[in-house]
């Protein structure tokens, strides 16, 4: 690893810890905790997620791609390319109403786990957190479209599951990445992930 390299893995492990303090309950504030993660496929969405559930218990995972995965299968071997989009919009509405379900019960921390590529549903979704009692924390994960491609490829070559349960093809990719609406000035968190995931939740 060269001292570029370095310096990025150390950069990202600082904005891990950094990230830490912020998803426990202070002492004079213990409302839960809803923790948005936002970014484009392969941002480490889901790496994040995962190691902020296995080393923080209080916290319930709601991931998207899972429900879809967990109600339908794998995209293109259990259900048609055609039946993504209403299969999609049906997790949309369980998405929804296990984070308020969750919410209602004010017990659980929740780490919601899609992209929130538009600035509307990231607001829904803070407004939700505030309307039960909660705290919310929007972290973006961000990288340079052609690592975010490398990692798609390497993911499928490993196996589809759950954390990817559409194909990503380099088109759908470039759309993603040109459409989204990068969060500024909404309180977010940026950690570029870019170079080691390992660094990136080993601060967790």
């Amino acid at each position: 690893m060269d001292q570029s390299t370095d310096g990025k893995a150390e950069a990202i492990e600082r904005r891990a810890r950094m990230l830490k303090p912020l998803l426990e309950r202070f002492e004079s504030d213990q409302r839960p905790v809803v923790l948005l993660v936002c970014g484009c496929a392969g941002s480490g969405k889901s790496t994040l997620a995962k190691a902020i559930v296995d080393k923080l218990p209080t916290f319930k995972r709601v991931s998207f791609d899972g429900i879809v995965a967990s109600n339908h299968g794998l995209y293109g071997i259990d259900y048609p390319e055609e039946d993504h989009e209403k299969l999609s919009d049906e997790a949309d509405v369980e998405f929804s109403e296990t984070a308020k379900r969750l919410l209602a019960k004010g017990e659980d921390d929740i780490v919601l786990d899609r992209a929130f590529y538009a600035k509307k549903d990231r607001e829904a979704y803070k407004q939700l957190a505030e309307d039960h009692g909660a705290r919310w924390l929007l972290v973006y994960l961000t990288a340079p479209k052609d690592v975010l491609w490398q990692r798609i490829q390497e993911r499928r070559a490993a196996e589809m599951n759950a954390d990817s349960a559409r194909i990503i093809s380099k088109e759908l990719l470039d759309e993603f990445y040109d459409g989204f609406e990068v969060p500024v000035r909404e309180g977010e968190l940026v950690i570029d992930t870019t170079a080691s995931f390992a660094s990136f939740t080993f601060g967790i």
